[in-house]
């Protein structure tokens, strides 16, 4: 089946212009924030704007249509996501349910599963939140402690979660437990639905340096899950793992919101500064936000390239830490340059009557430093390159 012509995408993306020109909020209009963790007190807004999008036919554009999807291509995908930047539109809620619980659902779920959770998480209906590290075990996923017992027809689990992203705010959660305490730590684990309304869960928010609460520590004390809610095999549960894991660290269209970010830090060193002179006029600055640019470029081209190789039906392989390595410095790189540019305000908060743009680029450089722990740090990312990739051998 060949893919769309040019012309049925530019009718798509005309069609998809001309609805954002005329939906996006007006509250959105006066915000600096792009990701939801930066917008995090409008979480409520940012869930009805969600469904907006899904009533209009804008999410799911890949999923097939007996889940809620749309059934395009990756070719509508990329212009969704390019059209949505340069809207400036908010973001969606459920990242975690849409882009890592959807996988491992279409990958290992039954039919009835899949009927009864995907159109809900693709309209956002029902929010969910990732319960797999815990205190001990955080790069050593495997080595998780959260039990899940038998019992007639349910489990019972108990243990805790940590570094719950939207646990406050989740509806379900898919969980790793250990389902075999007998078995080799990789193979007693499973994949399980937990609903976050169940008695014994207690949910406590963490409070972050960014000021966040969007983290969460999650217990279960004798929480009651029914068996029919286990995904695959209860054994199965490192593989889904694994599948969800090549997913959240593979090529994502996500990363073109940092041409809209380039383009913010251009336009703030046009700005008069005192004495007349403007930073767009210093070659140093000028050489390094061409770097960045041209790193950018590297990033948007490679994940273009990787979609295209998806649309033949592939899952992500161990190259995923290639993209997951390369986007998590490079955000890193660019909201330190964004604060550096601004010299001593640079140190401002956002509360400061003299902060420089509301304070969202010091907000962003220190959430950026979750990018290279969270899904795997960058170090572990660098083994698998080399061992997986490269097949380089073991020090």
């Amino acid at each position: 089946m060949s893919g769309p012509t040019n012309e049925e995408l530019e009718i798509y993306r005309k069609d998809l212009r001309a609805w954002l020109d005329t939906s996006i909020p007006d509250w959105w209009r006066e915000e600096v924030a792009v990701t939801g963790f930066e917008a995090e007190d409008r979480f409520d807004e940012l869930r009805v704007w969600h469904r907006q999008l899904f009533e209009a036919g804008y999410m799911g554009v890949t999923w097939p249509k007996e889940y809620g999807g749309q059934g395009l291509t990756v070719q509508h995908e990329i212009v969704r996501s390019e059209e949505l930047q340069r809207a400036g539109a908010p973001p969606t809620v459920n990242l975690l349910g849409i882009t890592l619980c959807a996988p491992a659902l279409l990958g290992f779920g039954s039919e009835e599963q899949k009927q009864r959770y995907l159109r809900r998480m693709l309209s956002g209906e029902e929010v969910w939140c990732q319960g797999y590290s815990e205190p001990g075990s955080g790069s050593d996923l495997a080595g998780l402690q959260t039990r899940a017992v038998t019992d007639g027809d349910d489990y019972v689990v108990n243990g805790q979660k940590i570094w719950t992203s939207n646990g406050q705010q989740a509806d379900w959660m898919f969980c790793l437990v250990r389902t075999d305490p007998d078995a080799k730590k990789h193979h007693g684990i499973g994949f399980l639905l937990m609903e976050m309304g169940s008695p014994g869960i207690e949910v406590a928010a963490l409070h972050q340096m960014t000021g966040g609460t969007d983290f969460c520590q999650v217990f279960f004390s004798d929480v009651r899950v029914p068996r029919s809610n286990l995904v695959g095999e209860p054994t199965q549960g490192w593989q889904i793992a694994n599948h969800v894991l090549m997913h959240e660290r593979g090529a994502d269209v996500g990363c073109l919101r940092y041409q809209g970010f380039l383009d913010a830090i251009a336009e703030q060193a046009q700005r008069p500064r005192p004495g007349g002179t403007r930073l767009a006029d210093d070659p140093v600055f000028r050489q390094r936000w061409s770097q960045l640019r041209i790193e950018f470029e590297v990033l948007r081209q490679n994940t273009l390239k990787a979609l295209e190789l998806q649309k033949s039906g592939g899952t992500p392989g161990p190259e995923s830490s290639l993209f997951k390595l390369q986007a998590s410095e490079f955000e890193q790189r660019l909201t330190r340059f964004a604060t550096e540019i601004q010299g001593p305000y640079g140190q401002l908060w956002q509360d400061s009557e003299r902060v420089t743009d509301r304070g969202i680029w010091q907000f962003r450089e220190m959430w950026a430093r979750a990018y290279s722990i969270y899904a795997g740090t960058s170090e572990i990312q660098r083994n698998i390159i080399s061992e997986r990739v490269l097949g380089l051998p073991r020090a």
